[in-house]
């Protein structure tokens, strides 16, 4: 039986996933309400599945992965949250559980995926949307990400370029790319973008 952990700031929903999977036969589910509780334990006892909950935990789940599989290497990790908090927040995990579209169907298969003999982390098909998504967000540059977290803050070009070291020129130029990249006409649809992510000021 796999042990599992749950990491979400919002209690109700934290319970509600541990309550199904223990229904289904998992009987060994933990909740954590932050990093820092869930690496303790980790550190404690093995952990077979981890679940990062986007939607609700500000946690950085490329970090919260790192950190993880710094502890056990064989960990699966699995990310929750929409399309677009997925492909910006957790590219490197090893599987998404897709909102609104997936249900507990889809976490009850990761789960006894996870259950059978296995080496090494399980790694998980995202639909194609995500995989769209992700291409995007994969091809920002360090610089343009640094712009969008200032821009979903409503930071104005004069400030962004201060806070940079930057020309205003040069700001411009990254906001420009990003409204490419993402196919939208202005800035305020850049910062709906960033802040649907989870991205408000990376």
């Amino acid at each position: 039986m796999p042990h599992i952990a749950v990491l979400s700031d919002q209690g109700l929903y934290r319970d509600g996933i541990v309550e199904i999977l223990r229904q289904h036969g998992f009987k060994r589910v933990d909740s954590f309400g932050d990093c820092g509780s869930l690496l303790e334990a980790a550190r404690a006892a093995p952990l077979d599945l981890a679940l990062v909950d986007l939607a609700h935990e500000r946690e950085d789940a490329e970090d919260v992965a790192r950190r993880l599989r710094a502890i056990w290497p064989d960990l699966t990790i699995v990310a929750i949250g929409t399309p677009l908090q997925l492909a910006a927040r957790a590219a490197s995990v090893d599987g998404c559980v897709e909102l609104p579209n997936d249900g507990s169907a889809r976490l009850f298969a990761m789960a006894e995926a996870v259950a059978r003999r296995h080496h090494g982390p399980m790694k998980f098909a995202v639909s194609p949307e995500l995989s769209r998504q992700r291409l995007t967000w994969a091809s920002l540059t360090p610089r343009q990400r640094q712009v969008l977290g200032l821009l979903s803050c409503g930071v104005e070009n004069p400030k962004i370029a201060a806070s940079l070291g930057i020309s205003e020129r040069a700001v411009k130029g990254h906001v420009g790319g990003l409204l490419e990249k993402f196919s939208v006409n202005n800035r305020t649809e850049l910062a709906l973008i960033a802040c649907r992510a989870g991205f408000a000021g990376a």
